[in-house]
């Protein structure tokens, strides 16, 4: 499936930064608690950008972020089999907008002839198989709007 908002700026990486993930984070909200992954660019000086996703992402991305090699894979894992077997790689992974309060994200894949696919995506999926496979994760600066100082952040 491909993405229903315009791609072109995504193809361009124009208006993007290179983000690094920070980590994984459980924030408690309204009596609840949540996980939020939390990205810094660079260019963002001490802005962090927490995105809010459910335990099992967090769990996933944190696996990864410690390079844990399941015995069996897991759900993204087993992503990363199936597009290794099929001469896929993970281009990059953009964090690009957010659409009715959800953060959306767009996984570029490429095979060994150049073709680009560009599928719509949750950023902590996004996230997750980009961690696994090393591939580059970017973000819109249109998205510092809803980065918090780090001096406001509590690890």
């Amino acid at each position: 499936m491909t993405s229903s908002y315009d791609l072109s700026v995504v193809s361009l990486m124009e208006g993007y930064s290179k983000a690094n993930v920070v980590g994984i984070f459980r924030v408690s909200m309204n009596n609840e608690e949540v996980y939020a992954v939390v990205l810094s660019c660079k260019e963002w000086g001490n802005m962090l950008l927490p995105i809010f996703i459910g335990s099992s992402e967090a769990f996933s991305i944190h696996l990864a972020l410690e390079g844990y090699k399941p015995r069996r894979p897991l759900t993204h894992d087993l992503m990363v089999n199936i597009l290794e077997t099929l001469g896929i790689t993970v281009e990059k992974v953009t964090i690009d907008a957010v659409v009715d309060n959800l953060f959306t994200a767009t996984i570029i894949l490429k095979n060994e002839s150049g073709k680009r696919w560009y599928i719509d995506a949750r950023p902590s999926d996004s996230i997750a198989l980009a961690l696994r496979v090393k591939a580059p994760i970017f973000v819109a600066n249109r998205l510092k709007n809803y980065a918090i100082p780090e001096e406001e952040f509590t690890y």
